[in-house]
């Protein structure tokens, strides 16, 4: 008994360090504003495979079921990745795929196949961790322990303020497609000289765009970007019907 309870601590403590390499190799390899690099989809196709391993060396080796429960179990686990490749995870996101797996235990025979669904909830847990480091998920308490401690004159100040001008969204939308100097910009927002200037400080000073070296161009900063994301998917999801389209 001791000797198993130390090589599950072993296992444990290579799974951790494990998770926490895939993780920063994760979050280094996210490409701002371009989207997921290409590293990161081989990395998550990393954490896939070390899921099946996993899953194969945790699962009970004598078992008619074996094969078929193993393609399930892939399947659900393969289905809660893809969640990393949006921008935000949901509680509700994660509660579905859970949905799945109890849908699974349901049919289950109690006591013989605890061990493998154990398994897969372990798998599961990791995951879900994998998301939180990365920060594409947070559950809803989080959410609300969050919203307590939040920084309100920071938020207003450095946020919100900085992106509530049609202008500067206009500066940022474009910056999202491409890099511009200051000519193009002119041309966009129809300012000129000092009026353009100080839109163009402001978004600079909160840390959503920068000046390029070389050209001067101006482009968007992994933190305007990500500010942007959050704007678009506050307004798909809180606009009327009538503004979406939904009605039409």
């Amino acid at each position: 008994m001791e000797k198993e309870l130390v090589q599950l601590k072993e296992r444990v403590e290579e799974m951790s360090l494990e998770l926490r390499q895939i993780t920063a190799l994760l979050q280094s390899s996210q490409a701002g504003h371009n989207g997921r690099s290409e590293l990161f989809d081989l990395l998550k196709e990393e954490v896939r495979d070390k899921t099946g391993s996993r899953l194969d060396a945790g699962m009970a080796k004598r078992c008619d079921m074996r094969k078929e429960c193993r393609q399930k179990f892939m399947g659900v686990l393969d289905d809660n990745l893809e969640l990393l490749n949006r921008p935000r995870i949901t509680e509700d996101d994660v509660l579905k795929q859970l949905d799945q797996i109890d849908g699974l235990r349901a049919h289950s025979m109690p006591g013989r196949c605890d061990g493998c669904f154990d398994e897969v909830n372990s798998l599961f847990q990791q995951q879900t961790a994998l998301m939180r480091s990365l920060r594409l998920y947070r559950s809803r308490e989080e959410i609300r322990e969050s919203i307590d401690v939040l920084p309100e004159i920071e938020v207003v100040r450095d946020l919100l303020e900085p992106m509530s001008n049609v202008q500067r969204m206009v500066i940022m939308k474009s910056l999202a497609k491409s890099p511009h100097a200051f000519s193009e910009l002119s041309t966009l927002t129809n300012l000129r000289g000092g009026n353009l200037l100080f839109h163009i400080q402001r978004l600079t000073a909160s840390g959503m765009i920068c000046q390029r070296s070389g050209r001067g161009d101006y482009a968007i900063t992994d933190r305007g970007m990500r500010a942007l994301e959050m704007v678009n998917d506050l307004y798909q999801r809180t606009a009327t019907p009538a503004v979406t389209g939904e009605n039409a």
